[in-house]
């Protein structure tokens, strides 16, 4: 018998397999309908989705973080655009506050001028020298405005502010009453009592040599006294001048003279807006030459 060629056998077996995979599908699309062939589909469609799912949600997941962080992006920039409008708000603010209180002072300055009876010149204290033993502002007038060494500087409420220590042709240097270096003859309006006014820095001012036989009552207000013998011989500093209140009294009950904190009343270390008086000159007269 004669044999078949070994090379037609693969021939075979492919033709085989391609008539039996036809068979089948034919044999499926027969069968669709039917409740194996159904359920089979819906076990490959649930492993399908079991699969799926979890994939969609690690994705859903994903894109909530994205847009979490562009959440968390646009409330940072909120946030600064809220912190600079604060910021630029209370710098405003503040910068109003400062012109209302200067509009005050130059309005108190004004008010003071059209009632005292004295020349003045308005000044502005353009810087400020202020140590433990020193309370001394520079302000932006001079001798080309009238001013001289040993001016009155008077404040807002008719007060006491200081007096000119030297002056150039633009400037010039006042001692303020908290300085160490200024005294005054104060008296106490309510009862008469008259002692030294002292300075002292950043302290309260001190009423020394007060005679105990006077009342000094807490509370009360000190002027300058003025004490005038003639137009020629009289206090170095016009009468009536407001200085302070009386803080606390310090004297005891066997001294012979008592002694007292006194608040001033101008607040001498922010005052911007003072008035020299330029046509008061008191003191003792110069010594004459003559023997």
């Amino acid at each position: 018998m004669l044999q078949r060629p070994r090379d037609e056998r693969p021939e075979r077996i492919g033709l085989g397999t391609a008539a039996l995979l036809v068979a089948v599908s034919l044999l499926l699309v027969v069968l669709s309908g039917t409740p194996p062939v159904a359920a089979a589909r819906s076990i490959g469609g649930d492993a399908i989705r079991a699969v799926s799912e979890p994939v969609a949600a690690v994705g859903e997941s994903l894109a909530g973080i994205a847009v979490g962080f562009s959440s968390a992006t646009d409330l940072g920039d909120a946030l600064t655009a809220a912190l600079a409008e604060r910021d630029r708000l209370a710098a405003e603010a503040a910068r109003v506050a400062s012109l209302e209180r200067e509009i005050a002072e130059l309005q108190a300055a004004l008010d003071l001028r059209a009632t005292t009876s004295f020349s003045t010149v308005a000044v502005q204290v353009v810087a400020r020298d202020f140590s433990l033993e020193r309370r001394v502002v520079i302000v932006d007038a001079g001798t080309g405005s009238g001013l001289a060494v040993g001016d009155v500087v008077i404040g807002a409420g008719n007060t006491l502010a200081g007096r000119v220590i030297s002056a150039g042709p633009s400037s010039a240097e006042v001692r303020l009453v908290s300085d160490p270096g200024f005294s005054v003859t104060a008296e106490i309006a309510a009862t008469g009592a008259i002692g030294l006014l002292r300075g002292r820095g950043s302290n309260p001012l001190l009423l020394q040599d007060v005679d105990a036989r006077w009342e000094v009552p807490v509370g009360a207000q000190l002027t300058t006294s003025g004490i005038e013998l003639s137009p020629e011989i009289r206090s170095a500093f016009p009468r009536g001048l407001a200085i302070g209140r009386v803080a606390a009294v310090n004297g005891t009950g066997s001294s012979i003279v008592q002694s007292a904190d006194v608040e001033p009343i101008l607040a001498l270390d922010s005052a911007r807006t003072l008035l020299v008086i330029t046509n008061y000159r008191g003191g003792l007269p110069a010594p004459s030459v003559a023997p």
